[in-house]
Order: C-alpha cells, then structure tokens, then sequence
C-alpha cells in the first residue's frame, strides 16, 4: 500500500538560496581610512605621526624584538567571540530560523561581526582579557594612563568592521 506523503521545502529552498549566493566577507580591525595618527609635540601642537595604526597595532598584535605580543585582535576573538555569539541568541533556534525566512545571512553576519568588533574592544578594557604582559615600570613612569595600548587611545579608536556583500 502506497502513501502520499507532501513537505512543505520553503525552508529548504530558502537555506538553499542563501548557501548558493556568494557568502558575503567580514572584517574586524584598523580598516581603510583609521591608520593615521596624531602626535602632539611639548607645546601641545603636532602633526601625523609617520606610523600609523596598523603599523603600531601589527607590532603588538605580533610582537617584535622590542615590544611584546599583545594580542587584541586574533587571540581575543579566538578565545571570545563563539561563545558570546552562542550567548548573544546569535545561534539559537528562531534566529536561525529568521536566516532561512529572509534568504540572506548578510544581516546575520552583520550582528556577529559587530560582536566581533565589541570583544576587539573589550581586550582592550581588559589587557586582553587578563593575558597581556604586564608594562615595565620603566614604561609606566613616563605613562599618563597605566593601561596597556589606550594611553591616546587612537589605536583602540581606529577598530572598526565592515560587511561586504
């Protein structure tokens, strides 16, 4: 005995369309126009510094020989950025749900990059989330502000992210 069975695939062909379309990129860091910076001279006028800000933020991102690792991109996000987008509802049931419904994950990825961009400036409120070396005390006499990388706060200025379709 044969049985016909119907399903209802609006669902599908939904997550189909979307996983069809080219998936859109994110970007979280110092993009396009935030590397430049500003430096003030003894008599409080100043100019562009000749480093900018992904220089600067690439050597502590990384380390060099003369500064240490302090990582406020890559490691926080690695470390963070999944379990505040589980504890965001980013990745429950009905907002999946909603991804299907409107055939797009642009606005989706929209939500977590800016997530993504919180937790890059979280680290820096944080000293990285507590991993970051400690400065040298040597440092900390010439320092007006004794947090690490805000001291103008023109590095923790410049993150910002961007979606592109």
């Amino acid at each position: 005995m044969s049985r016909d069975v119907t399903i209802e695939i609006n669902g599908l062909d939904q997550i189909l369309k979307a996983l069809k379309a080219k998936p859109p990129s994110a970007r979280v860091g110092i993009l396009g126009g935030r590397d430049n910076r500003q430096i003030e001279d003894q008599a409080g006028s100043g100019g562009s510094s000749p480093i900018g800000n992904a220089e600067i933020g690439a050597a502590h991102e990384f380390g060099t020989t003369s500064v240490p690792k302090r990582s406020f991109l890559l490691e926080p996000l690695m470390d963070n950025l999944i379990k505040r987008t589980e504890g965001s509802g980013l990745t429950d049931k009905d907002t999946l749900a909603k991804v299907i419904k409107d055939g797009s994950v642009v606005p989706w990825v929209k939500e977590v990059t800016a997530l993504a961009e919180k937790v890059v400036l979280e680290a820096f409120d944080t000293g990285g989330f507590g991993k970051w070396p400690a400065l040298k005390p040597e440092t900390l006499a010439h320092k007006k502000n004794h947090q690490i990388l805000v001291e103008t706060q023109q590095l923790r200025g410049a993150i910002t992210s961007e979606v592109k379709e």
